[in-house]
């Protein structure tokens, strides 16, 4: 099931002979298309089930540090300087021409420039650490901190067939790659922390991806004989810089807000902005996942078709998307109080901060859904990586300074949505300039952005 198969694209397996078992056998049950094709949501919300029962687990103090401790985590994991864009650009093209030896090739090639990007990352990150454990800087445990940053950085180079899948619209085998590694987040996470605390819990998830790693790796090996030579790595590297540069920083941007409320804040009274901020982060995660199986179809057509052959289809699911994310965040908003104070009374305090930042979900789900289309479709990535996300941060940065400083935690989780709205203008007009979505589209999901966030902001006030 997880051997690179270059005669067809949904990654079936070779012929083989007739078997009067194999439609009753658990391989072909897993093999159908209904099953494989929920996995990947079914894991989102168990992932988010978990994440959400995280806290019940910890004190609000305790969820303070594993809130910044988990961004090494979430960093680690997408740090791949872009190789998984690369993939996305390379290998379609290449499978389109039939050009099956260069596929491998390539496929090769991008194997390998994650193995050595990671175990570049995991000596920076062990030295670093150490660095600042020295000095007496980290808001976590040194422990919790290295095997963090080591899980995020072993779940990165197990993906890496994953991406190969991926590009190749071998969504089977794609979603039975990524599906198994998330589990490691519903089963390994929790039970370490039972056990070991914020460092047991990332040891499990290091012993987790380190596993799969190795055994991902064995059904697609990464040859010694088609190992790039580090002229062609780097150069790999260098093309791939501004795409990473735009994951990386919208990846930090989603976790940014935590960060720089740090600072602002006293232990508990940040305890508890930590849990809003996970609540947020964990609703963006989820729905933003699955944009995966969504913009591979529609930059194929616009390499296809060219200019604005997808802008219609966009605009009408993206405004639907909007909507209906809406909709399930003001039954969160107007629920706050008593969902808290069932499942998480030692979180009440938390509630205005709660419905703030859940205001922010559906403009930050539109962001989530258009980056993929913008990274993979657009001509000019640097733009996106050295302006438009450097922009939305800094507007974050400097929100959450000025609003904490009048309202405090409120004003703090407000910040969130002061900076959504002018993300969301960017990129849309980044996507109009590079003859993406037309200007009357770009409108209509400016609107619908701004009309939702507007609504929630309005619902949320008027409960707290």
């Amino acid at each position: 099931m997880w051997g690179i198969v270059l005669t067809s694209t949904e990654g079936s397996s070779p012929a083989r002979p007739p078997s009067r078992s194999i439609s009753r056998s658990p391989i072909a049950f897993l093999s159908k298309p209904i099953v494989y094709g929920s996995l990947l949501p079914g894991i989102s919300v168990l992932n988010a089930a978990v994440g959400m029962a995280l806290p019940m687990m910890m004190t609000p103090h305790v969820f303070g540090e594993y809130s910044l401790a988990v961004t090494l985590f979430q960093y680690g994991l997408i740090f791949d300087c872009g190789a998984g864009q690369l993939a996305d650009r390379w290998l379609p093209a290449a499978f389109a021409r039939d050009q099956f030896e260069e596929v491998d090739r390539l496929s090769q090639q991008l194997l390998w420039v994650r193995l050595y990007i990671g175990t570049f990352l995991l000596v920076s990150a062990v030295i670093a650490l150490t660095a600042f454990a020295a000095i007496e800087r980290l808001p976590f445990g040194y422990w919790a901190g290295v095997l963090s940053a080591g899980s995020g950085i072993l779940y990165m180079v197990a993906l890496g067939p994953g991406f190969v899948y991926r590009a190749l619209s071998k969504r089977r085998n794609y979603a039975w790659a990524i599906g198994t590694l998330s589990l490691g987040l519903v089963f390994a996470r929790p039970l370490g922390l039972l056990v070991g605390g914020l460092t047991g819990s990332f040891l499990a998830l290091a012993g987790w991806y380190l596993a799969f790693a190795v055994l991902f790796h064995q059904r697609m090996p990464p040859r010694l004989a088609a190992h790039p030579s580090a002229r062609q790595a780097a150069s790999a590297i260098v093309l791939g810089l501004p795409f990473f540069a735009t994951s990386f920083i919208w990846a930090f941007y989603l976790t940014a807000n935590r960060w720089f409320a740090s600072g602002l804040m006293e232990a508990g009274t940040f305890g508890h902005f930590a849990f809003s901020a996970n609540i947020y982060t964990l609703l963006t995660g989820a729905i933003g996942g699955l944009s995966a199986f969504y913009y591979p179809r529609v930059v194929g057509r616009i390499a296809r078709d060219g200019a604005y052959s997808s802008s219609r289809e966009i605009v009408v699911d993206f405004s639907k998307l909007t909507f209906a994310v809406g909709a399930i965040v003001a039954g969160g908003i107007v629920l706050a109080t008593p969902l808290l104070t069932l499942i998480y009374p030692q979180y009440l305090q938390s509630v205005g901060t709660v419905r703030v930042l859940l205001a922010a979900v559906p403009a930050t789900v539109l962001v989530a859904w258009l980056l993929p289309i913008s990274l993979s479709a657009g001509r000019r990535p640097w733009l996106d990586g050295l302006l438009i996300y450097p922009a939305a941060t800094a507007i974050l940065y400097f929100a959450i300074r000025i609003l904490f400083r009048h309202f405090g935690d409120i004003g703090a989780a407000a910040a969130s949505t002061v900076s959504v709205l002018p993300l969301v203008a960017m990129l849309l007009a980044q996507l109009r300039h590079t003859h993406i979505l037309r200007t009357g589209a770009l409108a209509a999901l400016m609107a619908a952005a701004t009309t939702v966030t507007g609504a929630l902001c309005i619902l949320a006030w008027m409960m707290t």
